[in-house]
């Protein structure tokens, strides 16, 4: 019974060592990058702790030019700066002339040409990791930073295009998210019908970039060429990449400042052509606002802003609140004049000097203030941008 057993034992491991891709119940994924790599000449399988693979397409992933000697069973990789060579059956191999130790030599089997997948990777500059319970290996290259930082350079460029064409479906395809962004997208979209902008990337610097994140800091200049009126702006902003399935995406993007494009002088050109009676309804409301402002009455302010929705209206309410804790402002409101107007928006420029009831110094304000009329005729204010800021008095 023992010999029998020991002959059965000697048949079955000479089956196995024969049929190499039939030898794990459990097929062997490889991943370069985060990106799976497909098999077609045969599977990837286990042989003396080592994970053996079909050697062209694994070449040819990690940029290597591959070169087949059928008559000798030599197999060779060669990039610009990098040869490897191996041989089936032999547990030696080279790597730019020099000779190496293989812990298992390369194996040919129906047709195809096994080679050791760690080795591979490690000569090439990059780490392989096994995981025995997904029986999966994760290649990951080194850092090619002049080609990530073209491909960094090129997606937020895209990305930038694609806003311009007012392309949101394709816009989103370039962020990073495990959930739909179709509520974003129709949100953009609906502002595209609004405002007609063209945004221009005036410089791009890439601050970081590590193995699969990156850190882009960009100059950003937003110019209105129709729709609603909207002043054109300067905007900093920083972008956070990720790398996905071996391609760039953006996870984030962090404004950090914006300047108004439009200076005093601007703000005080002639005043639109403007019906008397939408004049004086601006002018009102906008004196009821610094009003509500003396005040410190946030009911009051809120009721000359524009409202969107009960979230947004509490939270503001709870920032004016806030403010009115901590500061004591009076402001006076100077020079006015309003320079866009149409049916339902108009533009104001105000001047306005304001003083802490606590300090001494009293600082000047150039302000716009966007405003939209209702259907029932009321004008609210949208939205606020600082022209500029200055100390007047000590």
């Amino acid at each position: 019974m023992k010999k029998f057993l020991s002959l059965f034992s000697i048949s079955l491991l000479a089956l196995i060592l024969a049929v190499p891709a039939f030898a794990a119940s459990k097929p062997i994924d490889v991943y370069i990058n985060g990106s799976k790599v497909s098999f077609t000449a045969g599977s990837p399988y286990l042989a003396n702790n080592s994970v053996l693979v079909p050697f062209r397409v694994v070449f040819e992933k990690l940029g290597l030019q591959v070169l087949w000697d059928a008559k000798t069973g030599t197999v060779t990789g060669k990039s610009s700066n990098l040869a490897i060579t191996l041989k089936i059956g032999s547990n030696r191999a080279t790597v730019n002339g020099t000779v190496k130790k293989l812990t298992t030599a390369p194996v040919s089997s129906a047709g195809t040409t096994y080679i050791p997948l760690r080795f591979i990777a490690e000569a090439t500059g990059g780490t392989a990791v096994w995981n025995s319970t997904s029986r999966s290996v994760q290649i990951t290259t080194p850092v090619s930073k002049g080609k990530d930082e073209a491909a960094i350079s090129a997606l937020i460029r895209l990305s930038n295009q694609y806003f311009n064409e007012e392309k949101a479906t394709s816009f989103y395809s370039l962020m990073d998210s495990e959930y739909s962004y179709t509520e974003s997208v129709a949100e953009l979209n609906e502002s595209f019908k609004a405002f007609d902008i063209k945004n221009t990337i005036d410089s791009l610097e890439i601050l970081d970039i590590k193995a699969d994140e990156a850190t882009v800091y960009t100059l950003e200049s937003s110019r209105r060429i129709g729709g609603a009126y909207t002043p054109d702006t300067e905007n900093e902003y920083v972008y956070t990449l990720v790398r996905k399935n071996g391609s760039w995406k953006i996870s984030s993007v962090e404004s950090q400042s914006s300047t108004v494009l439009l200076t005093r002088e601007h703000g005080l050109k002639p005043a639109a052509n403007i019906p008397q009676n939408d004049a004086d309804a601006i002018k009102d409301t906008i004196n009821k606002y610094y009003q509500a402002m003396n005040e410190q009455n946030p009911t009051a302010v809120l009721s000359t802003m524009t409202s969107y929705g009960e979230e947004y209206d509490s939270s503001l309410k709870a920032d004016l609140d806030d403010f009115f804790a901590s500061y004591d402002i009076t402001y006076t409101p100077g020079i006015s004049n309003i320079y866009y107007y149409s049916a339902k928006q108009a533009a104001i420029y105000v001047e306005s000097k304001d003083k802490e009831a606590s300090e001494e110094e009293t600082y000047e304000q150039g302000l716009i203030y966007i405003l939209s009329k209702s259907d029932t005729g009321v004008w609210t204010i949208d939205d606020t941008y600082n022209v500029y800021n200055k100390l007047v008095k000590s």
